[in-house]
């Protein structure tokens, strides 16, 4: 099993009525935007503590819940001033932690980046191809050449770049200017872990 990816909390609130108090969580792990929302009233029929994923679509996928029953009676009965954090606190670090252990150190990406980085991995590898990016890899194509940049282009297409410097117009205008002839172009075999 992987590494967990550590957790940033982002956005938290407390809300409290005389007849129900809510916990809101927002937190990002790793590319995953989580949310855990715990909100208990008086009766035990609409309660509910629930932690949801945000998918590439930005609508809220629910992932874990735990169900009022259990934690019901455990809970304080609303009243206006209840410490909302010492109530419910428990059951929302719960939920990350089972949040945590389902969404294990992965790479997650939409559904279009998917299909413009197999087609790449064709182009470069045959329809059947298949490469495995090392850490050195990684570090070395950091260290050379220019940012590396993704970009949609009008006409469907998708340009991956790092010929490019940062301030280049083609990707700061995202390609409606043409590079200005400015950027050195990424010399192929200079250290390239793939060619040693």
């Amino acid at each position: 099993m992987s590494t967990p990816f550590p957790h940033t909390v982002v956005d938290e609130s407390v809300s409290a009525a005389e007849r129900y108090y809510t916990l809101l969580r927002i937190v990002r792990l790793g590319p995953h935007t989580v949310r855990v929302r715990v909100h208990r009233e008086v009766e035990l029929e609409p309660c509910f503590a629930a932690a949801e994923v945000l998918s590439c679509d930005m609508t809220w996928t629910p992932l874990v819940m735990h169900h009022p029953e259990c934690w019901f009676d455990r809970t304080a009965t609303p009243f206006k001033h209840v410490n909302v954090k010492t109530e419910l606190e428990p059951l929302a670090d719960d939920l990350m932690r089972r949040v945590t252990a389902i969404l294990v150190k992965s790479i997650t990406l939409p559904e279009h980046v998917l299909d413009v980085v197999g087609a790449l991995l064709a182009v470069a590898y045959g329809s059947t191809g298949e490469h495995v990016i090392t850490p050195d890899d990684v570090r070395w194509a950091k260290a050379s050449g220019g940012p590396f940049r993704a970009i949609d282009r009008p006409d469907g297409s998708v340009l991956f770049t790092k010929a490019h410097r940062h301030d280049c117009p083609l990707l700061t205008s995202e390609c409606e200017i043409p590079c200005d002839g400015r950027c050195q172009a990424v010399q192929a075999g200079a250290g390239d872990p793939a060619m040693t």
